[in-house]
């Protein structure tokens, strides 16, 4: 989802302040220790675009962080377990989340967290 469709896919409280949602889903990928041919097979892009698909209107995927080993994914919605559940199969299946883990939080910022790791 590129910015603008973010702007204007947003709905503001009364009062005309947009409200973010405020449960997220943390998707950290294996950045090194996947075989090769996974790495130049599949890219990230693919990938997001595979989770996108999955969460439809649950939640968005607003980007991620390449690390020296890992790759962070970002989702963002109102229900942390129901885009868990959305996107559970692309997880469980897709090669670049073998051994990925998955940190769900449930609030803003600073809420508590609880992490799943996929098996595939």
């Amino acid at each position: 989802m590129n910015w603008l469709s973010r702007i204007i896919g947003k709905q503001p409280a009364s009062g005309g302040n947009y409200i973010p949602p405020q449960q997220a889903l943390f998707i950290r990928l294996d950045g090194e220790s996947l075989p090769r041919a996974i790495y130049e097979e599949y890219d990230l892009s693919g990938f997001e675009n595979q989770l996108e698909i999955a969460l439809g209107e649950l939640g968005e995927v607003d980007g991620h962080a390449v690390g020296a080993t890992d790759t962070i994914i970002y989702l963002y919605g109102p229900d942390a377990e129901a885009m868990y559940r959305a996107v559970e199969r692309v997880l469980k299946t897709h090669p670049l989340a073998q051994d990925a883990s998955v940190t769900i939080r449930k609030g803003p910022p600073g809420a508590a967290r609880h992490e799943i790791y996929t098996l595939n």
